[in-house]
């Protein structure tokens, strides 16, 4: 036991608050127990009494500088209110001060948990919030106890402050429950006390600033404080660790997955109060119950630690998690040995490391492996069953965790499905739930249902595309080349096997090959392709392989073409690769935009933006009341809406035109907008899985966005649609006169060229009387720069 008085919080700091350690309310507490029997209890009560009457001046006011000198009487106090079998080494006990943080009298047990004894200095807290906030909480402590004594009113806080302090032994966090014994304290106003219905009167008491109102009408400089407060302590650090983890899990989405899982590693550190030891929790991510490693959730695992970008590191630990998923258990190498580590791979890797211990821990939910816990250490003898004990009560939380993560990996994978395979999107799947939902109403009432039909009446729509300038003339372009390097080729391979072998049939191959050779051009027809590939495919490939077949000696001719041919390396697939190659960075490019774009664009009302992949880029947007019902629709949304159709048009034109450089084959895009002015219905293709017209009127106007990519100006063989411009396509004037607005404006902005025109259109089938307007897009202009 001993006699030092410390002060655990140098913040609580209350003014004019009178108070002092006396055992004048203990004193009188046993006075009230003593029923003069001859009782063990009673005898023990009389004999304390006995004790305490020797020194009077204990029912006043107790100087704490003069605590030592009662020494034997404290200790009395301890005996009387604990076990006699307890060991005051191992239990955390002392008495402080009414209403402070301070302590005057304790068990070994306790100053060792306060006080660094190798530096005889109190145990830094860490602070838990700022001044205002610990001025707050001491308020409540000391009003809620005034309430209670005086008034007669429940506390609104328990007896108990949490200590939380460094520990310097280990660096970690560790958090200390002390447990405030307040029976001994009395509490006596000075003056007279206000009623409870006056204080009441000037604010909630359960309001967050409660207690500050009532400071100024129930000032603490009315009351006194005298007596003892008995604290005992118990250890909450695995508790607080544990939550901390619950609390990570509630705010990942503001944490990189790298913090939020290094926040979790330093809470099991906490837990297990070891900084040696270390932690890696993974998550186990299947798509078709395949096991696989994403690269946007990296790896935590002591088994690719020394080589995380490795693919053959990746390998060894996929090979190793889908072992142990078949058979889950604890491996449990308190001190991994060279033939355990000859014997099993992945220990090598950890003596590589320097780990000296290592353990792994299946994770589960649903009964079903969702996760591995690995825990490690360099330092040898530490990592034992104790350890396993100690992190029990953080298995839940760990398993939440690890299937936090995979339903977070799954919802990323649904949503790109639903992006980019289907049409459900956020902006329509209302509608989709509620035909869902009354489908499963059929069938729970009637035994079967029927899914309804998803439309929407009276939408705007509005249509655009990105086209590839000549596509297919670069196409046949491009298949040219390759086949006459082709040609080229084999007429070598068959020369060459012709010196070699004297065969009748290599002269006719030859001669074949020659006359199409001679006869190739770029607009070969279907049915010359046919009997091309038919040549080149069966009749020469057939024929080499059997003459490889047959002479073995030849196969270091043919394989040369072979080689050639082969189409994702081959030099006669050269052209077309680069063609494919260019058009899929031209169509990514133009898609990343629009869908950058298109988040943006949800952001002012709901719309249906709906993407198609040709040689180019077409789009669909439909927006009107009916997709959002409980968003009131305005005109104005839609005006935004065609003002971002041309400016997006100029932007895509410009990023295309500043791809070319990059580009193996040099590709330039044309822009087509079709202004449609009335509202159309419709509906949803299950068999198409997407939205499409519904009605005669409204079908016509798919009918015209399909026929109109090629139409010419009238009168002439020039096509509607160039590179650098923007074209769009309207029958009335009215129609075009707002995007006329639009076009003028971002004239102004420097964005356009101030030389829009406006034309006629040929006549289509059974579509007559189309316009157009078309506009230079200024390719030059800065759209970094504000306007």
């Amino acid at each position: 036991m001993q006699t030092m008085t410390i002060n655990i919080n140098e913040k609580f700091k209350l003014d004019h608050v009178d108070t002092a350690f006396s055992l004048r309310p203990f004193i009188n507490f046993l006075r009230k127990t003593l029923k003069n029997d001859s009782s063990l209890k009673d005898k023990l009560t009389a004999f304390l009494l006995e004790k305490m009457e020797q020194f009077p001046e204990l029912e006043g006011d107790v100087p704490i500088e003069n605590i030592d000198k009662y020494r034997d009487i404290l200790e009395l106090i301890f005996v009387s209110m604990s076990n006699v079998t307890e060991d005051e080494t191992r239990l955390p006990w002392a008495l402080g001060m009414p209403l402070r943080p301070q302590f005057v009298y304790g068990t070994s047990a306790f100053y060792n948990l306060m006080v660094d004894g190798k530096h005889k200095r109190l145990k830094k807290a860490v602070t838990q919030g700022d001044d205002k906030m610990m001025r707050t909480r001491n308020l409540r402590i000391a009003y809620s106890f005034i309430l209670e004594r005086l008034y007669n009113f429940s506390p609104f806080h328990k007896n108990e402050i949490i200590h939380t302090f460094v520990d310097e032994d280990t660096g970690l966090l560790r958090h200390l429950k002390i447990n405030i014994d307040t029976r001994f304290i009395e509490v006596t106003p000075v003056g007279e006390l206000p009623s409870f219905a006056a204080i009441s009167n000037h604010g909630h008491l359960d309001e967050e600033h409660g207690f500050e109102k009532l400071e100024k009408v129930l000032p603490l400089s009315m009351f006194r404080f005298r007596g003892m407060s008995v604290v005992t302590i118990t250890d909450e650090t695995a508790k607080y660790a544990v939550e901390t983890i619950k609390n990570t899990i509630v705010t990942r989405h503001h944490l990189s997955e790298n913090d939020c899982y290094c926040d979790v590693t330093k809470s099991l550190k906490t837990l297990v109060q070891n900084n040696a030891i270390d932690f890696n929790v993974t998550p186990l991510f299947r798509i078709n119950d395949k096991l696989v490693l994403p690269h946007m959730h990296e790896i935590k695992s002591v088994l690719i630690k020394e080589d995380c970008e490795s693919e053959a590191a990746h390998s060894a630990y996929r090979s190793f998690a889908e072992e142990y998923i078949l058979n889950p258990r604890p491996l449990i190498y308190k001190t991994i040995s060279s033939k355990e580590a000859k014997l099993y791979p992945f220990l090598s890797t950890c003596t590589r490391s320097g780990i000296q211990s290592f353990m792994v821990l299946p994770l589960f939910t649903n009964n079903k492996i969702s996760g591995i816990l690995e825990i490690y250490t360099k330092v040898p003898g530490i990592l034992d069953e104790k350890i396993l004990a100690m992190l029990e009560p953080a298995f839940p939380v760990l398993e939440q965790l690890v299937q936090v993560s995979i339903d977070d990996f799954n919802a990323a994978i649904d949503n790109v499905i639903k992006e980019k395979f289907t049409s459900l999107q956020p902006a329509v799947q209302w509608k989709f739930n509620e035909a869902a939902w009354h489908y499963v109403q059929e069938i729970e009432s009637k035994g079967k249902g029927k899914i309804e039909t998803i439309g929407f009446e009276n939408v705007y729509p509005l249509y655009g595309a990105i086209d590839i300038r000549n596509s297919t003339v670069e196409r046949n372009k491009a298949q040219f080349a390759d086949l006459q390097m082709q040609f080229a080729i084999l007429m070598e391979t068959l020369q060459e096997v012709k010196k070699h072998y004297n065969l009748a049939l290599t002269d006719e191959m030859i001669y074949k090959c020659r006359k199409w050779k001679n006869t190739l051009d770029e607009n070969l027809t279907p049915h010359g392709e046919v009997k091309l590939t038919d040549f080149l495919e069966k009749e020469a490939v057939s024929f080499l392989k059997h003459f490889k077949l047959t002479h073995p000696g030849s196969a270091g001719i043919v394989e040369k073409y072979f080689e050639a041919i082969e189409e994702t390396k081959g030099v006669v697939w050269t052209n077309r690769r680069q063609l494919e190659e260019s058009m899929q960075m031209v169509n990514t490019a133009v898609n990343n935009y629009l869908d950058l774009m298109k988040d943006e664009l949800q952001l002012s009302y709901p719309c249906y933006f709906e993407r198609f992949r040709t040689d180019g880029v077409e789009y669909d947007i439909y927006i009107g009341q009916s997709i959002a019902p409980e968003k009131p629709f305005d005109i104005l949304y839609l005006k935004n809406l065609r003002l971002w159709q041309i400016s997006s048009m100029a932007a895509i034109a410009k990023i295309t035109h500043d791809m070319l450089p990059r580009l193996s084959k040099p590709l330039e895009t044309t822009q087509l907008i079709f202004i449609h002015s009335s509202t159309i219905d419709i509906s949803f293709r299950n068999d198409e899985r997407r939205f499409d017209a519904e009605g005669g009127y409204n079908i016509r106007y798919q009918v015209i966005k399909k026929r109109i990519d090629k139409v010419h100006v009238a009168n002439t063989n020039e096509r509607l649609t160039q590179p650098g411009k923007i074209a769009l396509v309207y029958f009335n004037r009215r129609d075009a006169d707002e995007y006329i607005t639009h076009i003028q404006y971002l004239q102004e902005q420097g964005i356009l060229l101030n030389d829009l025109e406006y034309l006629d259109l040929e006549e289509l089938q059974g579509v007559s009387g189309l316009k157009a307007l078309r506009v230079g897009i200024n390719l030059e202009h800065d759209y970094n720069q504000a306007s």
